[in-house]
C-alpha cells in the first residue's frame, strides 16, 4: 500500500501554523510590532534551549538557518535574518519592521517549516512530543494524525 498523500490530508505538522498563533496571544491583539516580535523571538529561544539539550546548539542553529531560507519564499523580509551567532536577535529585528499580523503569520510559518525539517530527522511523533514538552498549554491540544 502506498504511503498517505500528505498534500491532500492534513497532518499534525500542518496544524502547527494555526496553533502557533496561540503562542503569541500573550502579546495581545493591539500590541505594537516590537512586543509581538519580541515574543516571537522569545518563543524560538525557548524551543532552541530545549532542543539544544537533545541535538546541540549547532544542530538547532542549522535547522533554524535552513528554516529561514525555506520560509523566504513566503516571507521575503526573512532575507534580513542572517545566520549569525544571535539568530533570535536578527529575527526579532526583522520582525519589528512588520505589522503585527504579518509577524504572527511569519512566526507560524517559520515554526511549521522548522518542525517539518526536524520531523524529517526524528519523526513527526517525536516532534509532536517535543513541542508538547516545550509548550504544553498550546501543543497538547494539537490533534494526533489519524492512521
Amino acid at each position: 500500500m502506498p504511503p498517505p498523500n500528505r498534500t491532500t490530508r492534513p497532518t499534525t505538522l500542518a496544524s502547527i501554523q494555526a496553533v502557533a498563533h496561540d503562542l503569541l496571544a500573550a502579546a495581545g491583539d493591539d500590541a505594537p510590532p516590537s512586543i509581538v516580535a519580541g515574543l516571537a523571538a522569545q518563543r524560538f529561544e525557548e524551543l532552541a534551549r530545549y532542543l539544544g539539550q537533545l541535538i546541540g546548539e549547532v544542530g538547532v542553529r542549522a535547522l533554524f538557518a535552513r528554516s529561514i531560507a525555506s520560509a523566504r519564499s513566503a516571507y521575503p523580509w526573512f532575507a534580513a535574518v542572517p545566520p549569525t551567532d544571535a539568530p533570535w536577535v536578527s529575527l526579532r529585528e526583522a520582525m519589528e519592521r512588520q505589522k503585527p499580523r504579518a509577524i504572527r503569520d511569519a512566526f507560524g510559518g517559520l515554526l511549521s517549516v522548522f518542525s517539518e525539517l526536524l520531523a524529517r530527522l526524528i519523526g513527526e511523533g517525536l516532534v509532536r512530543r517535543l513541542l508538547n514538552d516545550v509548550w504544553p498549554e498550546v501543543f497538547s491540544q494539537v490533534p494526533k494524525e489519524s492512521p
